[in-house]
């Protein structure tokens, strides 16, 4: 196993209450202050969750309960810095709990 000599470093963790979800399209935290390269996405709410990069295309779609991790490092690929993730919840007949998180890894 190889060590390039770097480490691990965290930005801090871009959170938000369910209930402060509705179907249209708000920022996750802020942007990304340093290209990335791994992102753990959970979605611990009630509903689907939908992200976007630009605030109106579906880029992602979290189902109920679960997480995603994406990582690109093993691909050589990364994030840029000054990365803006949107997030919103898909239409359902309840009213958004519990909590989603994006944790952010770089180098």
């Amino acid at each position: 196993m190889s060590n390039s000599g770097n480490s691990i470093k965290d930005e801090a963790i871009r959170e938000i209450a369910g209930v402060a979800l509705t179907a249209a399209y708000q920022p996750l935290g802020g942007v990304f202050t340093r290209d990335s390269f791994c992102c753990l996405m959970t979605n611990m709410t009630n509903g689907e969750i939908y992200l976007s990069t630009d605030g109106v295309t579906d880029n992602k779609k979290i189902p109920v309960s679960t997480a995603r991790v994406y990582d690109s490092k093993t691909n050589d690929m990364f994030r840029r810095k000054g990365t803006q993730w949107y997030i919103r919840y898909s239409v359902a007949p309840a009213i958004p709990t519990g909590w989603f998180g994006l944790e952010v890894e770089y180098v």
